[in-house]
């Protein structure tokens, strides 16, 4: 065969090969379109789906976000785990729930942390939060900050719990916070070094629950006639005294006395609505102290065996024939090897509950 005949067939048979592969192409090029079409239609039932959560109603999705965040009057987090501030960076749908909710900003924890080095950073936060919570009532948890509290004064309005913890009473009088709290029902207040000037807290309506920790100012002034429950530490017996002869409704008492070198005088103290009363500290100033106090409606009692020496039976059984009270709960706390458990329960045997610490 000649050369252009050999030529000629090469030829041909790189034709064919083209037209082969041209085929191949068009094959793959259908089969292309058809994974596209595949693509598009998944796409399509991905786009058309709404999860779950997102399809409750607003009602049920804020209630799950209320049940995220600490009960109140327990503050949150203001940034990170449980707080109300994660909730916005979810999505749009639950930021436009979360920022439509004021229950969740109402409770705020205002000291500077690791993740809120300052309190530039804190008192920007707050504007931000009591912005968002609206007219709802306010939980405060905060130090002395002279860049914070100011943000707070204006709300005042709105406390309904507040827990103050400053190095001295100075510091509460700088803050003006004196003036009318119409809903506030809870104060808790520590404050490390008192002062004498006068601190009157009167216009205060709903309060029933106070709490003064370590050296409160020995002049705050409170409706104490008005209080439920009542808490003191580190109080000398006669301020307590004094205070309790002007609480008698409460119902609910902790005290934490502080000893005093002199006795103690005036007449017997009776708290008629009493149910609950625990006493701590040990000293015989303290035995005095115990001894002045009425309590005819008295529940349980929590108290140190040092409140009871030297005649511990005698004691105890004298207060609660004194008060005519009927006690269902008695824990004896701190105790000396004076008398066994079984002599207590033997001689506090009409009592339901005897029970030591």
């Amino acid at each position: 065969m000649s050369m252009l005949a050999l030529d000629r067939a090469l030829l041909v048979e790189r034709e064919t090969q083209i037209l082969e592969l041209k085929d191949k192409i068009s094959a793959i090029q259908r089969s292309i379109s058809e994974l596209h079409a595949v693509k598009r239609s998944i796409q399509e039932r991905i786009d058309s789906y709404t999860y779950p959560v997102l399809a409750l109603p607003t009602e049920i999705i804020t209630q799950i976000f209320l049940h995220y965040i600490p009960l109140y009057p327990q503050p949150p987090p203001l940034v990170g785990l449980r707080s109300p501030t994660t909730l916005t960076h979810i999505c749009r749908k639950w930021r436009q729930i979360a920022l439509a909710t004021p229950r969740l900003w109402r409770a705020l924890k205002l000291t500077p942390s690791y993740m809120l080095p300052s309190e530039e950073i804190v008192a920007s936060i707050v504007a931000l939060w009591t912005e968002r919570s609206a007219c709802t009532t306010l939980s405060i948890f905060a130090n002395h900050s002279p860049q914070v509290m100011p943000l707070l004064l204006p709300h005042r309005s709105r406390w309904e719990y507040l827990n103050l913890d400053f190095d001295n009473g100075s510091q509460i009088q700088t803050l003006h916070i004196d003036g009318p709290m119409p809903l506030l029902r809870s104060l808790t207040l520590a404050v490390w070094d008192a002062v004498d000037t006068p601190l009157p807290l009167l216009e205060v309506p709903l309060l029933r629950t106070v709490v003064i920790n370590d050296h409160g100012p020995p002049s705050l002034v409170l409706p104490w006639s008005q209080l439920t429950s009542l808490t003191l530490r580190t109080t000398h017996p006669d301020a307590c005294l004094s205070i309790l002869r002007a609480a008698s409704q409460l119902v609910q008492c902790r005290l934490h006395l502080w000893s005093q070198p002199t006795p103690l005088g005036g007449a017997a103290v009776v708290l008629p609505r009493l149910e609950s009363l625990v006493l701590e500290r040990d000293s015989e100033v303290c035995r005095e102290f115990f001894e002045s106090l009425v309590a005819p409606a008295l529940r349980r009692l929590e108290i140190p065996e040092a409140f009871l020496r030297p005649h511990v039976v005698e004691t105890l059984n004298a207060f609660i024939s004194k008060s005519g009270c009927t006690l269902q709960s008695l824990q004896i706390t701190k105790l000396a090897a004076l008398l066994s458990y079984c002599s207590y329960t033997v001689a506090f045997s009409s009592i339901p509950q005897v029970s030591f610490l």
